[in-house]
């Protein structure tokens, strides 16, 4: 295909035991088809494979969210590259749905529908609603959470779910599953999500000794989603201040570097508890208004864990917390909570 990759993925709940739709759909602005099918369980998951014109064959998985009135899915291709998407059912085994490929690229599809039904889900820019303006585009990318609670409670940031229509959670190496926002606290850009699985390890707030400048900390993400390495990106520093910008007793200065989608991970001590949430970077723009042209290095955010408590209190929803323990290193064995977001924004 010289360098260039479509996919396209599509899945519905279905009543009974099984049942079998067609798929159709193009990726960016090519006019090359997806055609397939995918088939739907009464357990509201599903399967797909399809092939393009050009021979790219894939296939994947898709579940349901819980009203059965759309969900998520992702679907891998034989070129090594995937795509995620998120659709709405119009009826019984029909509907149409949009999604993003690990390079950017969006994706419209419909399913279950004649060419001329499908056409104007087609036409519609994806995140648009079907006959909506035309040529206008919505903004995917995915930032980070992490579990906080057994019952499968994440922690991340509010502009990492504000605006989205769906929102679907992936752990390096399985299926991503829809999720549902529970509270958000936009004034401390935090978030609270719950999917219905159950993670198998969760995060610990730090309690005990406060956090003092110099200490050492840890941030894990998911930045750069589908350019860098799909299982995580670890990196190191201290603690540059206990306050933000101007003052602001909300949030840590941290030197650990960040990029966009690393928004909502967990900023961990040397012992693996978390001690903040990682929020946002100075752009270059911002930093060469405020400095007169010299660009600051290395200096980065995170709203502080006990402002993150009292937000999971006021919902109802208690957190673990950590009174110390041996250090670790490197800090992979805690790594098994974060988890990839599809979203909107990235760290600003």
């Amino acid at each position: 295909m010289n360098g260039r990759w479509s996919v396209l993925v599509a899945g519905f709940a279905l009543a009974g035991c099984s049942a079998t739709a067609d798929v159709y759909g193009i990726v960016g602005n090519e006019t090359e088809m997806f055609k397939g099918t995918t088939t739907g369980y009464y357990n509201g998951t599903g399967t797909m494979e399809m092939q393009s014109d050009a021979g790219t064959k894939c296939i994947g998985d898709w579940v349901a969210n819980s009203s059965h009135r759309g969900g998520a899915g992702i679907l891998s291709c034989n070129d090594g590259r995937q795509a995620q998407i998120q659709y709405t059912t119009t009826k019984v085994g029909a509907g149409y749905g949009y999604g993003f490929t690990s390079t950017g690229a969006p994706v419209r599809f419909y399913f279950g529908m004649t060419e001329q039904e499908g056409a104007k889900y087609i036409a519609a820019q994806p995140g648009q609603a079907p006959g909506g303006p035309k040529g206008g585009s919505s903004k995917g990318s995915s930032g980070t959470g992490f579990f906080i609670t057994r019952q499968g409670h994440l922690l991340t940031n509010a502009h990492v779910v504000d605006g989205c229509k769906a929102l679907t959670v992936a752990q390096p190496g399985s299926t991503p599953v829809p999720a549902t926002a529970v509270a958000t606290d936009k004034e401390n850009d935090l978030a609270i999500l719950k999917t219905a699985s159950a993670p198998a390890a969760i995060a610990a707030l730090r309690g005990g000794r406060p956090v003092r400048p110099g200490d050492a900390v840890v941030a894990y993400g998911f930045p750069l989603t589908g350019r860098l390495s799909s299982g995580g990106a670890l990196t190191t520093g201290t603690i540059s201040a206990l306050t933000g910008l101007r003052d602001d007793t909300r949030y840590f200065q941290i030197s650990a570097p960040i990029q966009p989608g690393n928004s909502g991970g967990p900023l961990m001590d040397i012992t693996g508890a978390v001690i903040g949430v990682i929020t946002a970077t100075i752009s270059t723009d911002k930093a060469a208004r405020m400095t007169g042209g010299t660009i600051p290095q290395n200096v980065n955010f995170a709203i502080k864990a006990d402002v993150a408590r009292t937000f999971l209190a006021s919902s109802g929803i208690s957190a673990e917390t950590s009174t110390g323990g041996r250090e670790l290193s490197p800090l992979i064995p805690r790594m098994r909570t974060p988890c990839i977001l599809a979203s909107n924004h990235g760290v600003e």
